[in-house]
């Protein structure tokens, strides 16, 4: 997929937030976002436009409610809609059979493991997801735990950079540099203790 097209998506959403109030931007926000996810858009997109736009406290709350909506949608529609389809994909994955299998040995572990790690985009974990044995209840919550982690740290560094892109101080691109590190230090390290773990 080529990226310059989304980012000059994201800008768009961005001057469309910025004119309406709060909630109106939030509810907005949400919906690009789901509507995103499911079709492949990068998830991590959205947490950094949530923390530049909302903030971190508000930016968090945009961010989560998306990502679990966008979580929940992926998983009902692999499980009740297209679940021909994807099943047919899935079948010819080693990283899905992997999964499945370790879904049935402790599913909320697992599913919060495999949110965490880097080795599927989140619209293709929803999707394998929801042709495993994880029940929804389960799949939610571990959805949610698995992901607050990585969608706190990139809305504080998506708030950050539109402080130090605004303010432009040495300390508002020093916190901005140090929290670009951190997701990626994130990303590299826990990717790899939970490839280990779920043996992928």
């Amino acid at each position: 997929m080529d990226l310059l097209p989304v980012f000059d998506w994201v800008d768009a959403l961005e001057d469309a937030i910025e004119g309406m109030n709060r909630g109106a931007g939030m509810l907005l926000f949400c919906a690009v976002a789901v509507a995103g996810s499911l079709l492949f858009v990068p998830a991590w997109i959205f947490p950094f436009v949530a923390g530049a736009v909302f903030g971190v406290g508000w930016g968090l709350v945009a961010a989560l409610v998306s990502a679990t909506l966008s979580a929940l949608a992926g998983f009902l529609i692999a499980r009740y809609i297209l679940r021909g389809w994807f099943g047919s994909l899935a079948r010819r994955s080693k990283t899905f059979k992997a999964v499945d299998q370790a879904v049935a040995k402790d599913a909320w572990k697992v599913v919060a493991l495999v949110r965490m790690s880097p080795v599927m985009p989140s619209s293709v974990k929803s999707y394998f997801l929801g042709l495993t044995r994880v029940k929804l209840p389960d799949y939610a919550g571990a959805s949610v735990a698995g992901m607050l982690p990585g969608v706190l740290l990139k809305v504080y560094v998506g708030s950050a950079g539109r402080g130090a892109l605004s303010h432009g101080s040495a300390l508002d691109w020093t916190i901005f540099a140090a929290g670009i590190v951190a997701t990626i230090a994130l990303t590299v390290i826990v990717g790899r203790k939970v490839r280990t773990r779920l043996e992928l």
